[in-house]
């Protein structure tokens, strides 16, 4: 089972739009002064980063940014198992702004990226956001979702060119946080309990090295109680025995639980700290 770095999600939300015209909006006059031109911190740490900022949730109308924290954090439910995300910032790079190569811990198991960026009329060089294992460049695509695992050094390649607020690289940035188990259909909270104390815990308290970093499953219960399948959502262990994992997905695959009426599905977040 490969870990996953990174994931792209393009195009991603119906209103990147109105959320890009509410930036241009507030930049359209240079010499025009209002509250919203004044709510920039230029964050600067030589030698580390160098970019404008802002919280997200405050710059955006509220039932607009309202509708993409919602569907942000249903994704985030949905696919990884992280019941929240950190408070987003609103980033800005023109000429001159940069992320050296750093690591994001623990701020949360995933990190993302969402770009309201013309990335295809772009008047600048650099930009792409860059992962150092593996060695790859990311463009900030307007309306692409990035994920990655932010224990990987990563960072903003440097931008050269315009100094116009409305010609930069433009994102929304934060961490998916505490991961939690989900579930949907005939299972109860004590089910579940059960699941982790007579199930899960004792198969890795067997001294599996699954390494370290996070891992989500979805698990397929059947009306009778049979787990008919497990669907790793996302894996970004390190330094763990691949043998290890195969056995855990098989042990699971053993596990009954009481029969119902109709069948479920169980998603299992891991957070590991194996060496």
């Amino acid at each position: 089972m490969k870990p996953t770095a990174f994931t792209l999600h393009y195009p991603y939300f119906k209103k990147a739009g109105e959320l890009r015209r509410v930036f241009d909006s507030n930049f359209a006059d240079p010499l025009k002064v209002h509250s919203q031109r004044f709510v920039w911190d230029f964050w600067h740490v030589p030698n580390e980063y160098s970019l404008l900022r802002t919280p997200a949730n405050h710059y955006f109308p509220i039932r607009l940014y309202e509708r993409f924290h919602r569907q942000l954090v249903s994704w985030g439910r949905e696919n990884l198992g992280c019941h929240d995300i950190s408070p987003p910032w609103l980033s800005l790079y023109i000429d001159g702004c940069f992320q050296n190569p750093h690591v994001d811990i623990p701020h949360g198991p995933l990190a993302f990226v969402y770009s309201l960026t013309n990335w295809e009329k772009r008047k600048f060089s650099g930009g792409e956001t860059f992962l150092q294992s593996p060695r790859v460049r990311i463009p900030a695509r307007f309306n692409q979702l990035l994920v990655f695992d932010p224990s990987v050094k990563h960072g903003v390649q440097k931008i050269k060119g315009s100094r116009d607020p409305r010609e930069g690289r433009l994102v929304m940035n934060g961490w998916f946080v505490q991961p939690r188990p989900f579930w949907e259909g005939a299972l109860t909270i004590r089910q579940v309990e059960e699941f982790f104390s007579e199930g899960l815990n004792p198969i890795v308290a067997q001294g599996l090295n699954l390494g370290s970093g996070f891992l989500s499953m979805r698990l397929e219960i059947s009306k009778t109680g049979q787990v008919r399948q497990i669907q790793v959502l996302c894996n970004t262990l390190k330094k763990g025995r691949s043998k290890d994992l195969e056995y855990l997905l098989k042990s699971l695959t053993q596990i009954r639980f009481r029969p119902k009426t109709t069948s479920a599905k169980l998603t299992v977040p891991l957070i590991c700290q194996n060496e």
